[in-house]
């Protein structure tokens, strides 16, 4: 269906954003800045780079809106009925069913997904007119979050979506066209066919220069098999490069998906827990609160460096990194950590991140009222 377009709104006026001095932490005096939000509540945000603004916002009557965080300035840009979500079931140890945004990094096209469910539809952010229809499939949907991000590659955005359990496609954002088309033959009396994926593709997670995908997934046991992989080589040369191409590499392995992690640069991710896998046990083991630096491109971690949080709770919310310092989102705040030395540098009391733009340089906390913004120190040093 398509949504409706509010230009007339383009100048529409925020409450102007006022600084809100956080609590002393045991490092330098830090300001968060804050916005109250007066219209429907927001469901979720998501950096951009867009002439209407640093965060794309979806609010639950469907809506989407451009806001300047330097200005406090809104602008109206379409409106279109949302998916619905999935009824209410018993499967909720994995998460429970939620819209989520996610914005190609011009802000000109945006998903809207069901994290925990199987539908999302992409559009064009400037007419709210749908370009794809989404669908994961239904095959234990409840246990991933829907695997989509959008990415840069030889200059065109690319979006990544999951079109089956076991299966990554990526397609123009405008039209719908794959990128990826290739075909697997089915699974059939026991005989595994040329490149099927046993697989549950979970998070997706483009590196900072869009070369590399991170894919939290899971496999039959179950147990968690994080892995990453060439965009490159995926989109270049070989349509399979998802399922088993040269480039793919299996991190580590888990109980549990759906771990905090970020990039720290192009090659290394920050993965939550401390835990090795125990073959002969066949589970972790040496549990602990922390960080894993992993290289995505060695399936044996040569190097795998462990930074031990003992301060932190042992589940967080969420990972964050400028390249310098990791900042750890938990109930109570958020936390940051030097990753040169692996010790504590401070904390924002009270201020749970849950976006980076690193663009900007800024970790972005909000609920269905209001809207944070931390400047990261480094990037406001080079900036000012």
């Amino acid at each position: 269906m398509r949504g409706t377009h509010a230009a007339s709104d383009r100048i529409a006026l925020m409450n102007p954003i006022s600084p809100h001095r956080l609590p002393a932490s045991t490092h330098e005096s830090r300001t968060v800045n804050t916005l109250t939000w007066e219209h429907a509540p927001i469901v979720d945000t998501c950096a951009v780079q867009a002439d209407y603004g640093h965060l794309l916002v979806l609010t639950a009557d469907g809506s989407l809106h451009g806001v300047d965080l330097d200005t406090g300035h809104r602008t109206a840009l379409c409106s279109l009925p949302l998916p619905p979500l999935p009824p209410p079931t018993g499967h909720t140890a994995f998460g429970t069913a939620a819209y989520r945004l996610h914005a190609s990094p011009d802000g000109q096209y945006a998903a809207i997904v069901t994290d925990y469910g199987r539908h999302g539809l992409v559009i064009d952010v400037a007419t709210g007119a749908p370009t794809m229809q989404l669908d994961g499939g239904d095959y234990y949907a409840h246990t991933v979050p829907f695997s989509a991000c959008f990415l840069r590659h030889r200059d065109r955005t690319i979006f990544v979506h999951r079109t089956a359990w076991n299966r990554l496609d990526a397609a123009d954002p405008a039209t719908g066209a794959s990128l990826t088309a290739r075909d697997i033959a089915p699974y059939a009396n026991n005989n595994r066919p040329a490149h099927y994926l046993d697989y549950f593709h979970g998070r997706l997670v483009p590196s900072p220069d869009s070369g590399r995908l991170f894919d939290d997934g899971w496999v039959w046991h179950p147990v968690s098999i994080p892995r990453a992989w060439s965009v490159a080589a995926w989109l270049d040369a070989n349509p399979f490069e998802s399922e088993d191409g040269a480039s793919v590499v299996s991190l580590t392995r888990r109980d549990d998906w759906d771990t905090p992690a970020c990039w720290i640069d192009n090659r290394h991710i920050a993965y939550w827990g401390l835990a090795d896998w125990d073959e002969d046990e066949f589970a972790e083991a040496g549990q602990g609160a922390g960080v894993r630096i992993l290289d995505v491109t060695e399936d044996r971690q040569s190097n795998d460096r462990r930074i031990p949080m003992a301060t932190e709770p042992d589940r967080i919310g969420a990972l964050f990194s400028d390249g310098a310092s990791l900042y750890v989102a938990t109930p109570d705040g958020t936390t940051i950590w030097s990753i040169a030395s692996g010790t504590p540098l401070g904390a924002l009391p009270g201020f749970v991140a849950q976006r980076h733009d690193p663009v900007r340089g800024s970790l972005i906390a909000f609920d269905a009222g209001t809207i944070a913004v931390y400047r990261l120190p480094v990037q406001a040093a080079r900036t000012a």
